[in-house]
């Protein structure tokens, strides 16, 4: 694997540990985050797999995996980490897949 690719693993691991964190909170299933929470993980998941899969789409220009939008149209509030953690993971996607 490329030094690339390592990167990009380990970006998708801390924004999956940030988010489990997030979802294991004392509110658990009360936290508004919840339910985004279980959409974004499975999400990022399959992002892992297709990374070590090396069959990730290529970036465009100005493509995006879309996941800072999505964040942030549920997460609270919005100076989380891990809204930080997945605009990390749309940065490395479209300067080097």
């Amino acid at each position: 694997m490329d030094s690339h690719n390592q990167e990009f693993i380990q970006l998708i691991d801390q924004a999956l540990n940030i988010a489990e964190q997030l979802g294991a909170s004392p509110q658990g299933e009360g936290n508004s985050n919840a339910e985004g929470l279980k959409k974004l993980i499975p999400i990022l998941q399959t992002l892992k797999s297709q990374v070590l899969e090396d069959s990730l789409e290529a970036s465009t220009q100005n493509s995006t995996l879309g996941l800072s939008r999505g964040v942030a149209d549920w997460i609270t509030p919005l100076d989380s980490p891990l809204l930080s953690a997945v605009g990390a993971i749309e940065a490395h996607y479209q300067i080097n897949a």
